[in-house]
């Protein structure tokens, strides 16, 4: 009897514990899902998967962690025209309008203090761009807050390797988002999905219907810290990963890079007191990677070197304070190309304005990679410019210079047009020259075309190696996007020799080099005819000198050139990389040297029978 009546007190017991545990589940699921506004908790749309593990989160804590719970409300939005999100009621992401850039759109907020640590758009229309959204989020720290929304398109090239890591971010509409879908999804990388929703396309000519998705978020309770050794080093990197992400290996728990690159010094340095000005926007992942390539250089100079940033921007100028070198910003004037040749003008004069001693500065843009032999190279070629007033500018890159088309580090041209993309400026000219007549921000022209217009460049050539010292891997600006980058950029080749000996050096004065090109023209005996577009146009030999005589009337004939440059795969957008109608280049181990004619002086080497090819423009 005793027994059954501890049974019958027991199972009370124990119904009234599971009744409290049922009401407090209760009582956290509805506090949890009652937005500040009083509005539904959760959109339509939002995965039941993702409700579950907020409440399975919220249960965890305790009730006294439940009163000091803080939480983050997020909102975002994707349409044809737009896409937006939005943190505790303030615009971190706000892209409107039908010119306004289409893509995906990504937000990282720390998960404790829900501040935002970085902000990317990639045009994922376009090929290209999948692997830079790809390489940014396996960069993110784990436990960070991801948020992403679509505007426009942003599935055509969207490729497996960027699905698949979206896929394990927590993403299961991913498998059913496609052409002008649109597109919103919060996670935390390595934890939750908060929730994701989209838009169908209902054919190829719709957009699909824009999309709201509103999400209430717990804060982590402590920061994430790294267990770095105590340092200075440690401190600033401290610092700087504790509030940008997106920077991979630098931020590392385990492998961090090094902060503190050491270059080796150069045996002669002709250009150890010349200052390099870097001009610069609001891509600091992009001058991440620069600077740890300038900085590694042999002969580099920490102090030399100035960031000129066109705006003000917190990233960028942390970055300029995590590896020593210094920072400029100024106010913006102008718009679009015109806003871009102020800034790169205003830069030339305040960097002059900071070296008052410095004859020359070497110029770079935040998106160029450079070759072990940076500071060397310009060592070797400085002096030309002190000798030759013929010559405007050194340059470090071959528009040419592609990894089909180049093979000799130590040979130099002379080009009439100026390459930029690293390069060395004479004082003297800016000042005396160039500065006067600078571009006025009314004029919406681009400051290199511009410098490449004769009146400007006064029949001057600049230098340029056959290999290049730089190497353009920017695929995201006002004038480059993803497809351009692969199409023109990403097969240049850069130099990975350290120590480059030049050769001929004292040889591409003006007159001198014209006994090199006439050297050249006596030797080669082979002339190539037929069409350059077929695969054996050139033989399959090794170390010859073959020339080809082609159409060119006049000096704004370019047509057969602009054709030659598409079948061999050159830079064919505008003509390029010329000397007095004559082009120099490499194929399959070939050195080609291509002759306009009757327009080169050097068509005086063409045999009277062999006949010019000739290649038409094509017809708009």
């Amino acid at each position: 009897m005793i027994a059954r009546i501890w049974k019958v007190l027991l199972g009370i017991v124990v119904s009234v514990l599971l009744l409290m545990d049922v009401m407090f589940v209760y009582d956290l699921t509805v506090n949890h899902m009652r937005l500040e506004d009083g509005d539904a908790y959760l959109q339509s749309g939002i995965k039941k998967t993702s409700i579950t593990g907020r409440v399975v989160n919220a249960i965890l804590q305790s009730k006294e962690s439940q009163h000091n719970q803080k939480f983050l409300h997020v909102k975002l939005f994707s349409s044809k025209e737009k896409a937006s999100i939005t943190i505790e009621g303030k615009n971190v992401l706000h892209v409107t309008g039908k010119d306004e850039a289409r893509g995906m759109y990504v937000v990282v907020v720390n998960q404790a203090t829900g501040a935002v640590m970085a902000d990317r758009r990639f045009d994922t229309y376009m090929p290209g761009a999948a692997d830079q959204l790809d390489i940014f989020l396996e960069s993110i720290m784990n436990g960070r807050y991801l948020f992403f929304a679509i505007k426009d398109e942003a599935t055509f090239s969207l490729n497996e390797n960027a699905r698949e890591t979206l896929r394990k971010l927590g993403s299961h509409i991913l498998e059913s988002l496609h052409w002008r879908d649109t597109w919103v999804f919060a996670t935390q990388k390595g934890g939750d999905v908060f929730g994701e929703d989209y838009g169908k396309s209902p054919n190829l000519g719709e957009w699909g219907a824009p999309i709201t998705l509103a999400v209430t978020i717990p804060l982590a309770s402590e920061q994430l810290v790294c267990d770095w050794p105590d340092s200075d080093e440690t401190q600033i990197r401290r610092d700087f990963c504790s509030r940008y992400e997106g920077y991979g290996q630098l931020c590392d728990c385990s492998h961090p890079l090094r902060i503190k690159i050491r270059s080796e010094a150069l045996p002669i340095n002709n250009v150890q007191n010349i200052p390099v000005g870097i001009i610069a926007s609001n891509r600091p992942q992009y001058l991440f990677k620069g600077l740890r390539s300038l900085l590694s250089a042999a002969g580099a100079n920490a102090s030399l070197v100035t960031v000129f940033i066109d705006g003000f921007y917190q990233e960028p100028v942390a970055m300029t304070s995590l590896y020593g070198v210094k920072a400029v910003q100024h106010e913006p004037s102008s718009q679009k190309n015109g806003r871009i040749t102020q800034h790169y003008g205003a830069s030339f004069r305040k960097l002059f304005s900071l070296y008052p001693d410095a004859p020359y500065a070497i110029i770079l843009e935040e998106d160029l990679e450079v070759s072990p032999d940076f500071f060397s190279y310009f060592s070797q070629t400085i002096g030309l410019m002190d000798k030759d007033n013929s010559i405007y500018c050194v340059s470090a890159w071959n528009d040419l210079g592609y990894e089909h088309s180049c093979e000799d580090t130590q040979l130099l041209y002379r080009v009439e047009t100026m390459p930029g993309l690293g390069w060395l400026l004479k004082r003297k000219m800016f000042v005396e020259e160039l500065e006067p007549i600078w571009p006025t921000p009314d004029k919406l022209w681009d400051w290199d075309m511009w410098m490449r217009v004769d009146g400007i460049r006064k029949e001057r050539e600049c230098i340029i190696p056959d290999v290049s010292r730089t190497y353009h891997f920017g695929n995201s600006g006002t004038n480059v996007n993803p497809y351009f980058q692969d199409a023109y950029f990403t097969k240049h080749k850069l130099n990975k020799q350290p120590m480059v000996q030049l050769k001929d050096i004292d040889r591409m004065t003006k007159d001198n080099y014209e006994e090199i090109i006439h050297e050249l023209l006596k030797k080669a005996t082979t002339h190539l005819k037929g069409d350059p577009c077929d695969k054996n146009f050139v033989p399959d030999t090794k170390g010859k000198i073959y020339t080809m005589y082609i159409s060119k009337n006049g000096q704004t004939d370019y047509d057969t050139w602009m054709g030659v440059a598409k079948c061999f795969k050159l830079w064919d957008l505008d003509a390029r990389g010329f000397h007095k109608s004559l082009w120099r280049f490499w194929i399959k181990s070939n050195q080609i040297i291509v002759i306009g004619c009757p327009d080169s002086p050097y068509c005086t080497y063409k045999p009277d029978d062999l006949q010019l090819i000739k290649i038409e423009k094509p017809k708009k």
